[in-house]
């Protein structure tokens, strides 16, 4: 349709400039006449004008058949492509308002509220990275004074401190907001939403984990696995937290609370990272004390074989000296004709140990490097 369009303009203007032209033949035909007659050969100058009025009439008649035509089938296709998009979108939105309805009839059930919670707490924790039962545990049973205490998570601090963190989802109101219609009616579900917020605020705080954990609780966090629970909770009471933090409660969303578990995450990446330099400080110093002692026992070795070598030698003099002179005497006098083997002195030492290492306080014979 875009293509035709110009090329009807320029027919248009064609016929225009013809038509413009026959015009002004006419007119100065007509003033010759009106003074003297007109010859036959205008008539026959006017036939190829007119041949070419008409073939441009007929074009532009099929140009706006071709058009129309265009026209009338780009709209039925745009129709028929509308129509099933708006079919498609329909079958989807009705999907999505079957599955809501589904998950909201699920999590109305407050077992299924609380597993939600746990699960997406669960998941927040794996992707920071956290060790179970090692830098977190799961549903830890404390006795407390009203009776069993079970927190949903109680994650480790260094220097045996810990945080707790409640799951459990205030939801009911909220679920009821989302598929009211009244304005009125939303307004007080919502209100109602912030309000049961308060209460399991107060009741965190009337479980005095701090008190009851063996482990020195820093605070409570009231986990809301979705950003709009909280919102939602701030925009009907402003002071909410406030009144959280006034009782040591931290109300946490997803985004918050992976921030908070990251850094305690880092922060026992940390902690290990300085436990094993300290662990190879102490294998060091162990190890450095012990190459000393090594180093001691090969100076004595060198001093016994030293020593050991010195009394070989007087040994083959004392040989030499003493014993062979009267044992070939015994050869002059015929007793034996077999020569005696020539006894031979080391002059070999062993190689002293001067590396600084090595170096002892001849007095004390403590190691002196470092």
């Amino acid at each position: 349709m875009n293509t035709s369009l110009p090329a009807l303009a320029a027919v248009s203007i064609a016929i225009g400039l013809v038509l413009a032209l026959g015009i002004a033949v006419g007119v100065v035909a007509a003033g010759r006449a009106a003074r003297r007659s007109v010859p036959a050969d205008w008539a026959s100058a006017l036939v190829p004008v007119t041949t070419t009025l008409g073939a441009l009439a007929d074009q532009v008649a099929r140009q706006r058949q071709e058009t129309s035509t265009g026209q009338a089938t780009l709209r039925t296709e745009l129709t028929t492509q509308l129509s099933q998009h708006v079919l498609s979108l329909q079958r989807s939105t009705d999907e999505v308002r079957r599955e809501a309805s589904r998950l909201a009839a699920v999590l109305g059930r407050t077992g299924a509220r609380g597993r939600w919670g746990e699960m997406q707490l669960r998941r927040l924790v794996e992707a920071t990275g956290m060790l179970d039962r090692v830098d977190f545990d799961e549903q830890a049973t404390h006795q407390g004074d009203g009776g069993v205490l079970r927190p949903d998570m109680v994650i480790h601090l260094a220097g045996d401190r810990s945080i707790v963190v409640d799951a459990k989802v205030p939801l009911a109101a909220f679920l009821e907001a989302e598929q009211a219609t009244d304005d009125v009616a939303v307004k007080q579900l919502l209100s109602q939403h912030a309000t049961d917020v308060i209460r399991h605020i107060d009741s965190l705080n009337g479980k005095d984990y701090r008190r009851q954990v063996p482990q020195n609780v820093e605070f409570v966090v009231l986990f809301l696995p979705s950003e709009s629970l909280l919102e939602v909770a701030l925009q009907m009471r402003p002071d909410l937290l406030d009144y959280a933090f006034s009782r040591n409660i931290v109300p946490a969303t997803p985004t918050t609370m992976f921030a908070l578990i990251r850094t305690v995450s880092l922060t026992w990446r940390h902690e290990r990272l300085a436990a094993n330099a300290e662990e190879i400080s102490r294998l060091g110093r162990d190890l450095h004390s012990r190459i000393a002692v090594l180093a001691q026992h090969f100076s004595k070795v060198g001093s016994a074989l030293d020593s050991a070598v010195g009394h070989y030698n007087k040994a083959v003099a004392s040989l030499e000296t003493r014993v062979l002179v009267t044992t070939r005497a015994f050869n002059e006098c015929g007793v034996s004709d077999d020569e005696l083997p020539e006894a031979t002195t080391i002059t070999a030492q062993a190689r002293v140990l001067t590396a600084r290492e090595f170096i002892f306080d001849p007095v004390t014979t403590n190691h002196l490097a470092g």
